[in-house]
This record gives structure tokens, sequence and C-alpha cells, in this order.
């Protein structure tokens, strides 16, 4: 078992897939003192999640957080906190640019599936929101049991 008190996921502007995959770990931790958050890579203003991510989770019975889009910063990161991305070159520019960043795995490797990028959504349509939503499910699925 870990000893994670905090899980980050991290997308490009935190408005998609990173909300989505923080509100499908939430219903997973449900009952836990984990605390589960997004970030973005580049945010340049608060912009609210995007609906059709909002929107899907709804159809998926999970209610995403009213939040607005956060830029992922040295604070962010600790001994006691996991930070998951969408791929391998997200992993790596964290490590290049943050020089507290530890625990930073794609999400992909951390459930123990290779390196699978999770596809970006954004300004695409409603299924692909929703094929998204499924992919970080099941990853999500696997990745909990490394965490549990």
């Amino acid at each position: 078992m870990n000893s994670f008190h905090k899980i980050i996921f991290v997308c490009s502007g935190n408005t998609c897939r990173s909300p989505m995959a923080a509100t499908i770990m939430e219903k997973f931790l449900q009952g836990t003192d984990v605390r589960v958050q997004s970030r973005g890579m580049v945010v340049l203003f608060p912009e609210p999640y995007n609906p059709k991510a909002v929107a899907v989770a709804a159809r998926h019975g999970m209610i995403m957080a009213s939040n607005t889009a956060v830029q992922i910063e040295n604070d962010d990161f600790g001994n006691n906190t996991l930070v998951l991305t969408m791929n391998t070159s997200m992993k790596q520019k964290i490590y290049h640019d943050y020089d507290q960043a530890i625990n930073v795995y794609t999400l992909s490797e951390f459930a123990g599936e290779g390196d699978i990028e999770v596809a970006d959504p954004y300004g695409k349509g409603i299924e692909e929101y929703n094929k998204c939503f499924e992919e970080l499910y099941v990853l999500i699925e696997k990745a909990v049991r490394n965490i549990m």
C-alpha cells in the first residue's frame, strides 16, 4: 500500500481530461482521506471546466465539481502526493520544468498498462468525450489497486 494523501491529475488545460479523471478517482476513493485534485500544464486564465466533460460525467452518474482550471505549480508536489499525467511528454515536461517534482507518472504507467496516451477530446464531439471518460475509468480502476 502506498502512502499517498493527495492525487493530482494533470492534462493540458485542466478543462477536460484531468477534471474527469479526478471525478472518477474520487468515486473510487470515497470514504478515504485521500484528496483528489486536477491541474493543467498551461492555464492562462481560470477557465471553467468543459461543459461536454461535465455532461459526460453526469451521464455516468458522477457530479463533477464546478471548479475552474488551475496551473500546476511547485507547491503541488510532495512525498505524499501522486501526480498522474495523460502522456509521457507531460511527465517529462513536469520533471524538466519543476524542481520540486516527485512521484510523477503517466496514468497508464501507474495503472500497469505501459505507455498509452489518453487522447484529448477538446474541440471534438460528445462521443469523443465519452470515449475519453471510459478510457480514464478503466485506467483509474487499475491504478486504484496500486493506491489502496
